[in-house]
């Protein structure tokens, strides 16, 4: 079955960016949608159509969507209403030409069936278009000063971060991306839904101590509780909903929901994942 157009939504973002690179070095008709036009242009050049997609605004999706036969769904970061933002676009979406729905969700998110990023999930699976559903955990690239919040980091060298000890087995986002480009390029993953783990847990303290040693940074890692990081990000401009977004994913972190090591990533793509300590070290070679 021949892939025809691919819409990448956050193709500004960690994932998107990485994403769109990929399917242009495999000559796959790509469009990069998202809400800052200007800063696609900057990223990507005349390498790719930039279209402006905003998920509140319908006006924005004809645009957009009647050209792509499949869909890379990134819900909005942090929102606590994620669902309210998505599901417009997604229904528009099935309702046009598109067949294939890439979902970017999150690790361990179906087990709570309250977050709103669960009923978009179950709003994906719904349809009667193909879909998948990516899971990835935290980002290796996230793990660096002004992670969250610029004040976290406020003097560039510690890493304040609600997280406590606990371990989370971090994922190179090109790792995702790659496991991304594959599924939209292909069928073999219709229905699939994947967790994307690295190969390693590791606290936040123990991943600063990497970059310290391997990357050759100075930095250092405090863990602060709710309250204090609550303190944080409301300070930093984010709205007390998304806070709770926040605060939600660092509590999955200290209870150990975000530490187990999954086996869908190496062997979907056939190849281990990329180890924090390889990441720590391409930064020093940067």
């Amino acid at each position: 079955m021949a892939v025809d157009n691919i819409l990448v939504t956050g193709a500004t973002g960690r994932v998107g960016r990485e994403l769109v690179r990929l399917l242009l070095r495999e000559g796959v008709a790509v469009r990069a949608a998202t809400r800052h036009p200007a800063r696609a242009r900057e990223l990507f050049g005349d390498s790719v159509e930039v279209v402006e997609l905003n998920y509140w605004h319908t006006e924005t999706y004809d645009a957009a969507l009647t050209w792509a036969d499949r869909l890379f769904l990134v819900p909005p970061p942090f929102t606590p209403r994620a669902h309210e933002a998505i599901g417009p676009l997604l229904d528009w979406a099935v309702s046009t030409r598109v067949r294939h729905v890439v979902l970017l969700s999150g690790m361990a998110v179906p087990d709570d069936p309250e977050l709103d990023l669960r009923r978009t999930e179950l709003h994906v699976m719904a349809q009667e278009t193909e879909h998948t559903i990516l899971r990835p955990n935290l980002y290796m690239q996230n793990v660096r000063p002004g992670f969250i919040s610029r004040q976290a980091a406020r003097d560039d060298q510690v890493i304040r971060l609600a997280a406590g000890e606990g371990q989370v087995s971090l994922v190179d986002v090109r790792d995702v991306a790659e496991v991304a480009a594959r599924v939209l390029t292909g069928d073999e993953g219709f229905g699939l839904e994947l967790t994307l783990t690295g190969p390693e847990a590791l606290s936040m303290a123990e991943a600063v101590r990497r970059l310290e040693r391997e990357a050759g940074w100075s930095l250092r890692y405090r863990a602060v509780d709710d309250e204090a990081f609550r303190l944080i990000l409301l300070e930093e401009g984010w709205g007390q909903g998304e806070a709770e977004v926040i605060l939600e994913l660092f509590r999955a972190i200290r209870e150990g929901r975000r530490a187990p090591v999954h086996p869908d990533l190496p062997e979907f793509l056939g190849r281990p994942p990329r180890t924090f300590r390889d990441f720590a070290r391409e930064i020093r070679v940067r």
